[in-house]
């Protein structure tokens, strides 16, 4: 191919502006004079010639990135031969538009070219700054605002924009050899490569949950990122004001797409229509004239754990991970007061984060170091106003919050990554005491670390209960349901939690070593040992978990109503869930038991009216 000649699979002017219409944005908004919309077709046309050549041309791209900056110069001299280029001409002499972001623009095509991969969200933002910022600075140019303070402001919403662009086509990405998604994030929540791949061709896997929180995390880092920049419309008026709300609205609206399908991007990348992203408009114009309205009146506002935008999406991305992840437990959850739930939903993400490194495919000695960061993690929030907090991390941002306004108890969250470290070590469990030491840990000790979330006192009662041995009561029975819901699960990843002293009194293992039970709860149909001693085990385990419920339940009317009901709907989810394991053991063999939505939908429902668990 001759640099001088047009390379192949460069695109037409028609097809450029046919796929500005799909953009999360409005590329040149019909609010804006005639000019401008050029000006701005323009720069657009040119960033999806530069795209075209790096990501689909045949052949030597890189050449073809050479031509189209040899392409770039002969604009400025206005002899540009390309019809793309050619409309770009006048844009660069009208506004007097620099070379510089357009050489950016080129630059990061050539990176696609040699990288393929993002260790660090640090690499991924340098890359971005290449790819996305440059255009935020051509458009403020284009409207004779780019300013030092403009461009930086410009540049986190652009940032967001790629994010939020790189969240939805992660399965597009991936089919073409490239992963946006930083590695750092994908280890940070037990997500592989492997889990990508099995993800890309359609099938089912347990990379799947990990992959839908990773992108959860990437998109609250994404909306942190439009609350930075968002002081730009501000910072402008008239027409160019509302282009760029309209930018920010689109991007929001396109995270609010993925968020309804659940983070689950890759059947395809979720879309937000144009009258989701007028609404989104609306809605951000809206609260602007209200901030600006409050800013009128100076309120007392409590100090908070890094910056309030910061903070708000730190929280968001643990919601989204407890709704997606932990359905059972968000019924009960969302009956809390806002503060109360988001505080909720910290922990729960962070104990989510922890079990996933558990469960995750990384070899022991990764898996423990991961655990150890997390225990680093944990103590920086003791310290004074949390500066050790990795504000990169939203979960560790939220839970920071959490700590300042409930004072959680820390010790509790350490215990919980103690019993985590027993499943990387493959601990089995002789009596039953064992694992219920075992079950304290992992369950008992997120109930006792949301105690001052639910308002519970910090003393037994004069009657002599204890709330801390009632919550731990209540996780205990909670983690023995989950332990018989997921017998066969376990087994198939090589884990065995019931005793093994009861393992041998029921006949379902005769040596002492209860692993030897993986093979018949993996495979019950093939090695039976005997479906009634089977059957009648499970019985007997759901029996002591129904005592740790009628025990733990107890806690419930030391409450308010409120937090009362969340532990009512929560503790009825799983109590219903053992009702149904009890009924039929062997539904336990054959695949997880779960309840539909409408019935976890009126437990919670009758909890708040005072019906009970």
């Amino acid at each position: 191919m001759l640099l001088s000649g047009v390379p192949a699979g460069a695109p037409t002017a028609g097809a450029v502006v046919a796929r500005a219409g799909a953009e999360n944005f409005p590329v040149a908004s019909r609010i804006l004079p005639r000019r401008e919309r050029a000006h701005l077709l323009a720069v657009y046309g040119f960033a999806r010639l530069v795209d075209e050549l790096g990501d689909t041309a045949p052949g030597d791209r890189l050449a073809a990135l050479d031509w189209v900056e040899q392409e770039l110069d002969r604009a400025f001299e206005g002899r540009a031969a390309h019809p793309l280029m050619v409309r770009l001409q006048p844009s660069l002499r009208d506004c007097a538009l620099p070379r510089e972001p357009f050489a950016r623009l080129i630059e990061a095509n050539r990176v696609d070219q040699r990288v393929s991969r993002y260790q660090t969200w640090e690499q991924l933002r340098g890359y971005c700054a290449l790819s996305a910022n440059p255009v935020g600075e051509l458009v403020l140019g284009i409207f004779g605002l780019a300013t030092p303070a403009r461009i930086a402001l410009s540049d986190s919403i652009c940032t967001a924009l790629q994010l939020t662009e790189h969240c939805q086509d992660v399965a597009e990405d991936f089919a073409s050899g490239r992963v946006y998604l930083p590695a750092e994030d994908l280890t940070r929540f037990g997500a592989t490569h492997a889990d990508l791949d099995i993800a890309s061709n359609g099938r089912t896997g347990p990379g799947g949950a990990p992959l839908r929180a990773v992108v959860a995390f990437e998109v609250a880092r994404a909306r942190e990122l439009f609350a930075e920049g968002a002081p730009l419309i501000d910072e402008l008026r008239g027409r160019p004001r509302l282009a760029v709300a309209a930018f920010v609205a689109g991007g929001r609206a396109a995270l609010d797409a993925i968020e309804r399908a659940r983070y689950e991007v890759m059947a395809g990348p979720p879309r937000a229509g144009r009258a989701r992203r007028a609404l989104a408009l609306a809605a951000l114009l809206a609260e602007g004239a209200l901030a600006r309205a409050r800013g009128a009146r100076p309120r007392r506002r409590r100090p908070r754990v890094g910056s309030a935008p910061a903070t708000l999406a730190a929280y968001r991305c643990c919601e989204s991970i407890t709704q997606t992840q932990a359905a059972n437990f968000y019924y009960g959850i969302r009956l809390l007061a806002r503060d109360r739930r988001r505080a909720m939903c910290a922990v729960y993400a962070f104990a989510r984060r922890v079990d996933d490194i558990g469960d995750g495919s990384a070899a022991v000695e990764e898996k423990l170091d991961q655990l150890d960061i997390q225990a680093r993690g944990l103590r920086a929030l003791e310290a004074p106003g949390a500066e050790s907090t990795d504000n990169s991390d939203p979960v560790m941002v939220a839970l920071a919050d959490a700590h300042e306004r409930f004072a959680l108890p820390i010790g509790a969250l350490e215990e919980l990554i103690q019993g985590v470290r027993m499943d990387v070590h493959g601990v089995s469990y002789e009596r039953f005491e064992d694992l219920v030491a075992y079950c304290g840990r992992v369950a008992g000790a997120i109930g006792r670390a949301c105690l001052p979330i639910f308002g519970a006192p910090a003393s037994p009662s004069a009657g002599g209960a204890n709330p801390a041995q009632l919550a731990d009561d209540l996780g205990v029975a909670m983690q023995l349901t989950n332990i018989l819901r997921d017998l066969r699960e376990d087994a198939e990843l090589g884990r065995v939690y019931l005793p093994a002293d009861d393992l041998r009194r029921f006949g379902v293992i005769t040596a002492p070593d209860p692993r030897l039970a993986i093979a018949v709860l993996a495979s019950p149909a093939a090695t039976p040992p005997s479906g009634d001693d089977l059957h009648t085990l499970i019985r007997f385990e759901a029996d002591r978990a129904q005592d740790f419920f009628r025990r733990g339940l107890e806690l419930a009317p030391l409450l308010d109503r409120r937090a009362g009901a969340c532990v009512l709907a929560m503790a009825g989810i799983y109590m219903r869930l053992l009702d149904r394991i009890t009924a039929d053991p062997e539904r336990v063999l054959l695949g997880r038991v779960s309840l539909p939505a409408r019935e976890k939908m009126w437990v919670a429902l009758r909890s708040m009216l005072g019906g009970g668990a």
